[in-house]
């Protein structure tokens, strides 16, 4: 008798449980892989992880999936951040080839009086359809699941923006998702039984963090929205992801953002945020399983991350006021600062989400608990946040910040101000700011064009091109990184078109970098563990030569371009069915 060799076997087994675990999409893989297998991309992007921090969580035994997946012949390198260090950024410059000039989290355009915040899915798609208008993204044909942006993906699910959003319960459709739940009973349970346990260990984890008497965050609706991005969007995520591999989906990238939400509340390097890896790390290892297993697309797995995190502490805090009060207290009489901060809250995002997906079925005890859940996370966002943002139109102060970066914009012109306008708009500020001891640097225009200026409390110095200065013109650099090279970034970053006419970055000490949101973990600008992302990549891949991996840039072009080419995917039509005669 005929005995199946073991890797004959292995992989029947394997074919024999996707095809029966993913039965429901057996068509679109039929369709996808008509000719043959293509070149395709899976992007796993682990929000916020830097690279020492991801090698700490490998010697604790945190990531057994990762740390087999590098033993099997693939590489851990970081590479240097982009200015600035976020998600929108970096994501602008994965999938269309530059930042397009996005200044931070969130920042005020002056020709609208508009706030623009990355957290707000209307906001994202205004200046998505601005800034992207006629650009190819890199998604084209493929999926986005749990981004800010599309990348022109044909299917985006869980991404904040997209100008043809999708619910996987809409993908996936009522009868498909009876049957899924059937075959998948164990994913179901796991969620479910999954949420109350993460309630309970946020409660721990709180506990533990206020007995160390280090800084500290409020609560709020922290819980909800740890719950949200560990457990529920991580699993759903993870499902689509597999779901997109063994339908041969070509261009598949998802973001896991449950690490960066934790360590800007407990540290970067806090045992929550590092133990949190441990789920991570399984969802990663199903994902690697599938794209192992499961003939299909040629795929180049990237794994990487798009920034880091600082370890810091709330500016409040320390300094017993918010930026916003503290630079209120130096405007012209009877003004204030009107502000837009990332108060820890549930967001629009998490909400709407959650609508979506639960309005594609309609009817049920789904849409009961939804509805009471809304309502109440609704009622406390409500006390938490301010419904509006008063901005005064003439001569007033408007200020963004999102963790350690922060812009501030007067009003009253359209155009962007250098540093003596703004001194004979508010005389007292920038003096203020300048010797503010939680405020590293500020950055404003000069008075020629190309011109930056730099105030620190030291003094000033005023950058060009091809810059020269003195070691000690340098020396309140030198906490943050190499000066010459952050000089250059500087420079570039601060003449941006969407820059505040100042441009504060948070002190960088042995405290740690000041946060102005309410936070204990930042990134955004530069200084410190932010500046350190890492890339997980085939030993043999090319990139892996160059010296000195920096920005963003070469992800795009070096990396992700290699693998899919210029154009989007080629559509291909399934043969016409032959008539047989009866």
């Amino acid at each position: 008798m005929h005995v199946m060799a073991p890797r004959a076997l292995t992989k029947w087994l394997y074919n024999c449980y996707y095809g029966l675990k993913l039965f429901p999409f057996r068509k679109e893989r039929q369709e996808n892989l008509i000719d043959g297998p293509q070149k395709g991309l899976v992007g796993i992007q682990i929000d916020g992880l830097a690279f020492p921090y991801l090698q700490q969580a490998l010697d604790r035994g945190y990531l057994p999936h990762l740390e087999r997946y590098l033993r099997r012949g693939h590489k851990l390198v970081e590479y240097q951040a982009g200015l600035p260090s976020t998600t929108p950024a970096a994501q602008s410059t994965y999938f269309y080839g530059n930042d397009h000039g996005i200044p931070a989290f969130r920042w005020f355009e002056k020709e609208t009086g508009q706030i623009i915040s990355c957290n707000d899915p209307d906001h994202v798609q205004l200046f998505r359809e601005k800034l992207f208008s006629g650009e190819q993204g890199l998604l084209a044909g493929g999926a986005s699941y749990s981004n800010i942006l599309d990348g022109d993906a044909e299917r985006s699910i869980f991404t904040v923006s997209s100008p043809h959003p999708q619910t996987l319960f809409g993908r996936v459709g009522g009868m498909r998702i009876i049957l899924l739940q059937l075959v998948n009973p164990l994913r179901t349970c796991r969620m479910f039984f999954a949420s109350f346990l993460e309630y309970w260990t946020n409660r721990k984890d709180e506990w533990h963090h206020r007995r160390k008497k280090g800084w500290s965050t409020q609560e709020g609706l922290f819980p909800f929205i740890r719950i949200f991005c560990n457990v529920i969007l991580r699993e759903m995520q993870t499902f689509g992801v597999i779901a997109e591999v063994y339908a041969g989906t070509p261009r598949i990238y998802t973001t896991y953002s449950g690490y960066d939400e934790i360590a800007h509340h407990f540290g970067p390097g806090s045992w929550p945020a590092l133990k949190n890896l441990q789920y991570i790390d399984r969802r990663i290892g199903e994902i690697i399983r599938t794209i192992d297993h499961v003939p299909g697309a040629d795929y180049l797995l990237v794994i990487l991350s798009d920034h880091g995190q600082t370890p810091g502490y709330p500016f409040q805090n320390r300094f017993g006021a918010t930026l916003g009060d503290a630079v209120s207290a130096f405007l012209r009489e009877n003004q204030t600062a009107s502000v837009s901060s990332g108060a820890l809250t549930f967001s629009r995002i998490q909400i709407g989400y959650l609508q979506d997906e639960l309005e594609a079925r309609k009817k049920g005890w789904r849409q009961r608990l939804y509805q009471s859940t809304r309502n109440y996370l609704q009622k406390k966002v409500h006390d938490l946040v301010p419904e509006t943002l008063k901005i005064d139109p003439e001569g007033g102060v408007v200020i963004t910040y999102s963790s350690s970066l922060a812009h501030l914009y007067i009003t009253g012109s359209d155009q962007a101000l250098n540093w003596q306008e703004v001194e004979q708009a508010q005389p007292l500020l920038l003096r203020f700011l300048q010797k503010h001891k939680g405020i590293g640097f500020v950055l404003a225009r000069g008075e020629t064009d190309g011109e930056l200026m730099i105030f620190h409390q030291g003094g000033s110095i005023c950058v060009s091109d091809n810059p020269r200065f003195h070691q000690h013109e340098l020396a309140f650099l030198r906490p943050y990184g190499v000066p010459y090279e952050l000089l250059e970034q500087l420079h570039r970053f601060g003449l941006g078109p969407r820059c505040g006419d100042l441009v504060l970055f948070g002190a960088l000490d042995e405290e740690g970098i000041a946060c102005f949101d309410d936070q204990v973990g930042g990134h955004g600008s530069v200084g410190g563990e932010q500046s350190r992302p890492f890339l997980i990549l085939p030993l043999d891949h090319p990139v892996l030569t160059e010296k000195r991996l920096s920005g963003y840039e070469f992800l795009y072009h070096d990396i992700f371009r290699a693998q899919v080419g210029e154009g989007p995917p080629e559509k291909r039509e399934p043969p016409a069915k032959k008539l047989h005669p009866r």
